[in-house]
């Protein structure tokens, strides 16, 4: 038997450490540093997000503007209210106003804000890039006082609940509208453009990231809005699959077995935000279920990949740091509703988010303090590495409240 055990012991890896809280030190400089990259580098001077930092290149690429600064802004106001350092505040006003003078004051998108896609969907505007670019811009008016950025905000998304309702199904609501005639595509999708007469799960989503229907709600005091989020998140709930996923809808990709890196996060963190507002355990049970299956993605080192397939190993050439801190926050809202079992990955991303960040000194200025979220396209002339803004957007909002869980 000993001699069974030696042998396990020589082929077995050792187990893996418990990781320990950073400490608060730390995970306070990781905030500031990331903040400060997001109030300087990540957005422009007029406030609009860059988007995507091309290699190959040096330049940066515009993608999903919308919702790109509407992060970044969500980042600045946490940023802010943890350390309190005004600048961020600043720098999140000069986002919130970039985001605010792209309302449409005429014409049938009157109430909407311009929000093209880009990319491969060019000028067409998905249902998310304004939905789930919101909660910053009202996060913005409660830290600030000044309404104009929660009423812009409520007006988009009464726009999108008026006209993109799937009839008959309290569940789904149409991904996209095309600016050019204001008409929301319900016979097609760019997301399958080789399908020809998409099913309604093509055409769209329950496009409840970012809980709009809620924040609208509790703004403008129109209960009908939280009706509809809370009536949303029930069906969304009944839609996950047995791992906490929802691979009927894009970007998941249930025909190659391709999981999304953010996406079913953003549904589990809506189904906790509506049982905050209305207590339902039914709901926290999904997340966790959505919670344990990313604990299982993250790696030991507390790195996750963006290519995820169901039975068959995670890539390895894409860090995705964004995928860390969006799953850390979802750990820690549910430790904030009793659940610990997630306290070795909370630390994980947290020592992962820390170290993968570009030193102050990095010899490209662009850089300099982003937490690192690569990703490889594919262009006409071979693939392109491309760095993303979102890795340091999300890990300082999860610095923000790691801090205030691990003071």
């Amino acid at each position: 038997m000993r001699v069974l055990l030696a042998l396990a012991a020589l082929v077995l890896p050792a187990p893996e450490p418990a990781p320990t809280p950073l400490p608060a030190a730390e995970a306070r400089r990781a905030l500031t540093e990331t903040a400060a990259a997001i109030a300087g580098t990540v957005l422009d001077a007029d406030g609009k997000a860059k988007g995507d930092y091309l290699w190959k290149t040096g330049r940066w690429s515009e993608y999903e503007a919308a919702w790109h600064t509407g992060q970044a802004v969500n980042a600045l106001v946490a940023a802010h209210h943890a350390i309190g350092e005004p600048r961020f505040l600043t720098a999140a006003r000069r986002g919130g106003d970039w985001w605010i003078a792209r309302e449409i004051r005429t014409g049938p998108l009157a109430g909407l804000i311009d929000a093209p896609h880009g990319d491969r969907l060019g000028a067409l505007i998905n249902f998310t890039t304004i939905g789930d670019g919101t909660p910053g811009l009202f996060a913005l008016t409660r830290a600030t006082g000044d309404r104009r950025y929660a009423e812009t905000a409520t007006r988009s998304i009464r726009w999108l609940a008026q006209r993109t309702a799937v009839p008959g199904e309290p569940g789904l609501y149409y991904n996209i509208v095309d600016p050019a005639t204001g008409r929301v595509l319900t016979d097609r999708s760019p997301h399958h453009p080789d399908v020809a007469r998409p099913i309604v799960t093509q055409a769209a989503r329950p496009n409840i990231e970012g809980s709009p229907f809620l924040d609208a709600c509790r703004f403008s005091g129109d209960r009908a809005l939280c009706d509809r989020h809370h009536a949303l998140a029930a069906r969304t709930a009944e839609r996950a699959d047995a791992r906490g996923l929802w691979m009927e809808f894009e970007p998941n990709d249930a025909g190659r077995g391709v999981v999304h890196p953010r996406f079913n996060l953003w549904n589990a963190e809506a189904l906790l935000d509506a049982h905050a507002d209305r207590p339902n355990p039914g709901l926290v049970a999904v997340a966790l279920r959505t919670a344990r299956t990313y604990a299982g993605f993250m790696r030991p080192d507390g790195s996750v990949d963006y290519e995820q397939r169901l039975g068959a190993p995670a890539g390895q050439a894409s860090p995705t740091g964004s995928a860390t801190a969006l799953a850390g926050l979802v750990f820690l809202k549910l430790r904030a509703l009793g659940h610990r079992e997630f306290d070795a990955s909370i630390h994980r991303a947290a020592r992962w988010l820390y170290l993968h960040r570009y030193p102050s000194d990095h010899p490209d200025p662009n850089l300099r303090g982003l937490v690192v979220e690569w990703r490889r396209k594919r262009e006409p002339d071979g693939d392109v590495l491309v760095q993303r803004d979102l890795g340091t957007i999300f890990a300082a909002r999860f610095f923000a409240e790691y801090l205030r869980t691990f003071p």
